[in-house]
């Protein structure tokens, strides 16, 4: 319930639209000092336009993406671990799209990025995930999997576990298999800190391996005007920050 909570108010126009409406209802009802709500109803439409832009949206996601460092797939770093996980995304059951319409980018760049790591050094690699999406055919594991062997990714060298809905229940998934192995964990730049915590609580030992990074190494001040692609990275970013509160403070 609080998962599914926190994806919905993940978004800024969500959360930031719901707050305005509240605060409009609250300045209208028989309240002392009710015009306090009605000038704090501009603080929700001044954090959806924060968050459409590209600087200030770019500042609440890279805390969580400069945690970890980039792990260049010619590093001896990785190929001294004893196995790569791949957390899961999503997948499209849609046959009408070509094979890589299928794949969002977070599952796209780490299948991708695994697939890569292989290829450098065969090392096996270990999925998790059950049935995701009610017109899926499959478990993410396995879709994962369809995909890495589309790569290149010899099948006997990939393990499944069809188990797991997110990182937490994935992690459960796959723990028993990983005890005394230290493991290339593959995921998304921003949700690395709240995934390597989830494996640390297993006992186990993982070395954090990001991709899909939302912001640049290196940024400046830019300005510029309110767009999507912002609001997506800012979403992105809250809906961490709120993995972690629920993770550290309230499971």
């Amino acid at each position: 319930m609080l998962q599914s909570l926190a994806n919905s108010l993940s978004s800024p126009l969500v959360h930031g639209l719901l707050l305005f409406v509240i605060l409009q209802l609250l300045s209208r009802l028989p309240l002392r000092g009710r015009h306090i709500y009605r000038w704090a109803s501009c603080v929700p439409i001044l954090w959806v336009f924060f968050c459409s832009l590209v600087y200030p949206s770019v500042l609440l996601i890279k805390p969580l993406e400069d945690q970890y460092p980039t792990i260049k797939l010619s590093s001896n770093e990785w190929q001294l671990t004893d196995g790569i996980v791949v957390l899961a995304c999503n997948h499209f059951d849609d046959d009408g799209l070509p094979f890589v319409s299928k794949w969002p980018q977070c599952t796209m760049q780490r299948n991708l990025h695994a697939a890569l790591m292989y290829n450098e050094k065969p090392l096996p690699i270990y999925l998790a995930a059950g049935i995701l999406n009610e017109t899926d055919s499959k478990s993410q594991a396995q879709y994962n999997k369809d995909f890495l062997v589309t790569l290149g990714v010899n099948p006997k060298d990939i393990h499944i576990f069809p188990q797991g809905h997110d990182t937490e229940s994935e992690v459960k998934a796959l723990a028993p298999h990983l005890q005394n192995k230290y493991i290339a964990l593959v995921s998304s730049a921003s949700h690395l800190p709240r995934a390597v915590e989830y494996f640390r609580l297993h006992g186990l030992s993982v070395l954090p391996i990001p991709v899909e990074h939302l912001s640049r190494k290196n940024v400046s001040f830019t300005l510029g005007l309110p767009n999507a692609y912002s609001l997506y990275r800012s979403e992105r970013a809250i809906h961490e920050y709120l993995g972690l509160i629920y993770q550290r403070y309230i499971k």
